[in-house]
């Protein structure tokens, strides 16, 4: 290869970029549109079905999940509908407002930078399957790098008003994981800082920026109050949130090694190489990108919980560095060139087809739900409203539960707390407050899944409280259990409890 290549020879090299990522993105809609709603999604989608159903998140709702999730969802669910098909829609629209956010944070130095991050994001989060669409960090993620965006275009346009959606962006993202509140902090305080060294005023930049924070705030203040729920937030957050926080942590280097997918760890090589070789001015907005990398690296390594979607936003930041190293570099010359010129032939031409690849070997497929439907439809679902009872956390009943529209006895979601292994005052609170509302009101059925949490999947989980085991043995019986993954053996079983008569009761399978 030459060591300088011509304007011409550039152009087609850009061209022939343009048309690979474009040919990966549409790959990405064409293999995936088609998969089912699963896993977190499904209990959100729950969540707010419940919520528009008379239940008061939080205080009924027992979840640590912070409001913002829940908002979001719902948003969702009113502009792209309330099925499996609206939820993809949502995912490839986090994608495509990702990628526009990334051109438009590069755009000065090469929009191709944000196409380059962009897409390969979109295959890394794809390649992960269709449990992580739409999950909280990839909307925190991609609220952020929308926030920067603004802020970005902001200075470079002079244009203060710009701030208010810096603001709302971060301080919705702050809604769903408050971390990234700081982050924001940061952020402004190095514009704030660039703004002072070219003798501007700061003052239209601060407080229109805290303009829309407030504006996030207030919204996620009006869904608290009106379902009365602010206190039993705090309560929960209080309570709940350290105690999952510190279940299943791993050590610091496994959290390190899994902390970027395999794509990035390719690609990284190229980008620090021609990094040290340009010494070439970095700008504020240089470290503003590394800047949220560094945020991302932390909040995934606090969370110590080496969850793929956990370090959404330390991949996101990550693949925009090292694609705006590598863009910067294809337009110099000699070595430093020929070796940017590597990094994005390796991504576009080697990487990219790897992840389509494996993204048409993807078949998923939720058996857990559609038989579950089949079996409560067979029950009688006018009779099951209010009546039914899921214990479970992701395999699939409150999927099942949410298309056919029946309404828990309870606003309880998951069963993490009630069979959490060894003992808790935290555990005992939230089992004797389900207790409570059990007796209460006792459901006719109870849908339980043998899923537990971080353990292979078993029905002995109920042995983890043997007072709601033997409630369960003497006031139902199993009608219906079934079982489905030849090798985790997932499945599930109805409990019908004793002298109640459904419209057609099954026979154990």
């Amino acid at each position: 290869m030459s060591n300088s290549a011509s304007p011409t020879s550039l152009t087609y090299f850009r061209y022939g970029m343009v048309t690979l990522l474009g040919v990966a993105a549409l790959c990405i809609v064409i293999a995936t549109w088609r998969w089912p709603l699963i896993w977190d999604a499904q209990v959100f989608h729950y969540g707010n079905f419940l919520i528009a159903h008379g239940f008061a998140p939080y205080r009924q709702i027992i979840d640590m999940n912070m409001p913002g999730a829940y908002l979001i969802d719902g948003w969702a669910m009113k502009v792209f509908g309330p099925g499996d098909l609206g939820w993809r829609l949502f995912d490839f629209s986090l994608l495509g407002t990702l990628c526009l956010a990334m051109i438009a944070i590069a755009r000065p130095y090469d929009w191709l930078t944000g196409l380059f991050a962009g897409v390969m994001f979109g295959l890394v989060h794809a390649s992960e399957g269709p449990q992580n669409a739409g999950q909280r960090e990839e909307v925190m993620t991609v609220l952020i790098m929308v926030g920067c965006a603004f802020l970005f275009e902001a200075r470079r346009r002079r244009s203060p008003w710009m701030m208010i959606f810096f603001g709302l962006s971060l301080g919705m993202a702050g809604s769903i994981k408050p971390t990234a509140l700081p982050l924001g902090a940061c952020l402004l305080g190095l514009a704030l800082w660039d703004i002072r060294q070219k003798h501007e005023r700061i003052a239209c930049y601060l407080w229109l920026s805290l303009l829309g924070v407030s504006m996030a705030a207030t919204i996620v203040a009006v869904f608290l109050f009106r379902y009365h729920a602010f206190g039993a937030l705090v309560a929960i957050s209080q309570r709940l949130t350290p105690y999952y926080a510190g279940m299943e942590r791993i050590n610091f280097h496994l959290l390190l090694r899994f902390s970027l997918p395999i794509a990035a760890y390719v690609l990284l090589p190229f980008a620090i190489a021609v990094a040290f070789a340009e010494k070439y001015c970095r700008s504020w907005e240089y470290w503003a990108i590394l800047l949220g990398g560094a945020f991302g690296l932390t909040s995934y390594m606090v969370q110590g919980k080496a969850y793929a979607h956990h370090r959404y936003t330390f991949v996101a930041f990550t693949l925009l560095w090292i694609a705006l190293e590598l863009t910067q570099a294809i337009r110099k010359s000699g070595w430093v060139k020929a070796v940017a010129i590597a990094g994005m032939v390796t991504g576009s031409m080697v990487l990219a087809p790897i992840y389509t690849r494996l993204l048409f070997q993807f078949h998923p497929m939720n058996l857990f739900a559609p038989a579950l439907e089949s079996d409560l439809r067979r029950l009688g679902t006018d009779q099951l409203q209010n009546k039914v009872q899921c214990l479970d956390l992701v395999d699939g009943c409150y999927n099942a539960l949410y298309h056919l529209g029946i309404v828990q006895s309870t606003g309880w979601m998951g069963d993490l707390l009630l069979f959490a292994p060894g003992k808790s005052p935290v555990v005992d609170f939230y089992r004797h407050a389900f207790w409570n509302s059990t007796v209460k009101n006792p459901p006719d059925v109870f849908v339980l899944s043998n899923e537990w949490f971080n353990q292979t999947p078993t029905y002995d989980k109920l042995d983890q409280w043997p007072a709601f085991a033997r409630y369960l043995a003497e006031n139902y019986k199993v009608i219906v259990s079934r079982e489905f993954d030849a090798e985790l053996h997932h499945g599930y079983r109805i409990y019908v409890r004793n002298g109640i008569s459904l419209s057609a009761q099954n026979q154990s399978e």
